[in-house]
């Protein structure tokens, strides 16, 4: 499900407000601290329960007032969403007045959140990478879930016992880990090859309506499994043990895995420009988002906050022309209006709103 229209009240800036989105790109547009950012954070939150900014959810409620409220509507299924968080009270999620839990919500209106992190994907941890790589998997695969927690279940208890030099103990969870860990790698595995099968589409016809685009074809972009797959992973947790047992920690696993983005067998962090690094980014997104909404049966919101930012005018052209190729729901804010006749499509259907007029 994806919403179609989204109420807020008592939400950051805004007493009340009422917004019908695109089926394809909304555009919300205005000067800085007029409250775009915001209205991307009401949709996250009312598809994860959680926001992109902070961990403190209180601090969404307007001031002096006692809670936000969001209502979202699905057009296609005629669903209602309802999220309230009260001061000093847990969040609150019904869904068609039925109380779900975050994990129900995700599943049931997924979206994803193209931030300042996801700028720089490359520049970021490998924890960051999976974490992304992993939460899609976790909204479209119910055994990834099962596998996910088995997984590290299973990790948490053998890394205790080598915290207390059991190894004999340690040892007792391996089975387990390799049970779920080589699941877990090859849904990762596969993931990634066929969201780059949608990339790779994309940038051919980028390409062919902007010449520059051709620096984001020809990569390669594969998971580092955090073991060698070819050994198989009870052989390499077992090559391990001496190491494991000094370091006192489980070295070896999916759990270190990462996902590379390589050009010319150089990491693109270390040639890519922080705008290309960004495009690059967004346009991965884009696939995966794309990919999981075709395999999956899913009609996943993508909402990607200041376009523009660390976007040179080269850069910003040559993403111009992927707004013909959304799939899903795609809402994104940026200074000022980037709707124009550079990515009109009668095809699409595209909305902008000035933010500074909805106040």
């Amino acid at each position: 499900m994806a919403f179609s229209k989204i109420d807020l009240r008592n939400f950051r800036c805004f007493d009340s407000l009422s917004i019908d989105l695109s089926s394809n790109s909304t555009l919300f547009y205005g000067k800085n601290g007029s409250g775009k950012t915001s209205i991307l954070e009401s949709i996250y939150v009312a598809s994860s329960g959680r926001s992109f900014r902070t961990s403190n959810l209180e601090s969404l409620i307007k001031k002096d007032e006692e809670a936000f409220n969001i209502r979202a509507y699905d057009d296609k299924t005629g669903s209602i969403l309802e999220v309230k968080k009260a001061r000093n009270k847990p969040i609150n999620i019904k869904i068609n007045n039925s109380k779900v839990t975050i994990s129900e919500l995700v599943r049931a209106f997924p979206s994803f959140s193209i931030d300042s992190k996801t700028f720089f994907y490359n520049d970021n941890a490998p924890d960051y990478r999976r974490k992304q790589l992993d939460r899609g998997l976790f909204i479209a695969s119910p055994d990834y879930a099962k596998d996910w927690f088995g997984y590290f279940r299973s990790l948490k208890q053998r890394n205790s016992a080598l915290k207390f030099g059991d190894m004999a103990q340690a040892k007792a969870y391996d089975q387990l880990l390799v049970d779920h860990g080589e699941r877990l790698n090859t849904l990762r595995e596969n993931l990634i090859t066929e969201v780059k099968k949608i990339y790779d589409d994309l940038v051919i016809k980028l390409a062919q309506e902007n010449t520059r685009a051709h620096i984001f074809s020809d990569l390669e972009i594969y998971l580092k499994s955090g073991f060698d797959n070819k050994a198989g992973l009870l052989e390499c947790l077992n090559n391990s043990n001496v190491v494991d047992l000094k370091r006192k920690i489980t070295t070896l696993g999916p759990h270190k895995a990462d996902v590379l983005f390589e050009s010319k067998g150089l990491l693109i962090k270390d040639i890519f420009s922080r705008g290309e690094q960004k495009l690059l980014s967004i346009l991965w997104s884009l696939s995966q988002n794309i990919y999981l909404g075709r395999s999956f049966n899913l009609s996943p919101i993508l909402l990607l906050d200041d376009l523009s930012s660390e976007l040179d005018g080269e850069m910003l052209e040559c993403f111009l022309p992927t707004l013909k190729y959304i799939e899903n729901r795609f809402v994104f804010s940026n200074i000022v209006d980037l709707f124009g006749s550079k990515i009109i499509n009668e095809k699409q259907s595209y909305k902008k709103f000035h933010v500074e007029q909805l106040n």
